[in-house]
């Protein structure tokens, strides 16, 4: 008889519909990806020259090696050819005829058709 009592208030006591662990494991997914958002934000705010900049813009990157590449960047309406190594950055050139900015690479376009937003082009 103690053993039917036990088992029904055992029964009674377990939770209906998702269980505890799977909404402990969503809120903390949920709460890791809003800090995540929120430090993101906050460099962004403390640090206004990370991301876009418009007085200097990198027109083309050619990969020379695993961490080694070639840069044409614009400063001033003038192009400049860099080299970029892990150690340090070596002005090598400045272009007399400028470049064009690169085109979109096929994956991005076809990215950007599949979500379904244009590409923005930065002028």
């Amino acid at each position: 008889m103690t053993w039917i009592l036990f088992t029904n208030a055992a029964a009674a006591t377990q939770p209906q519909g998702p269980s505890l662990e799977i909404v402990t494991v969503a809120l903390s997914l949920i709460s890791i990806i809003a800090l995540i958002i929120g430090l993101a934000w906050l460099v962004k705010r403390i640090n206004p020259n990370v991301g876009n900049n418009q007085d200097f813009k990198v027109i083309r990157s050619l990969p020379l090696g695993t961490r080694e590449r070639l840069l044409v960047i614009e400063i001033d309406d003038k192009q400049h050819l860099l080299g970029v190594t892990p150690q340090n950055i070596n002005y090598l050139y400045q272009l007399e005829t400028p470049l064009s900015e690169n085109q979109a690479a096929p994956f991005v376009k076809e990215l950007s058709r599949f979500v379904g937003q244009p590409i923005k082009k930065e002028k």
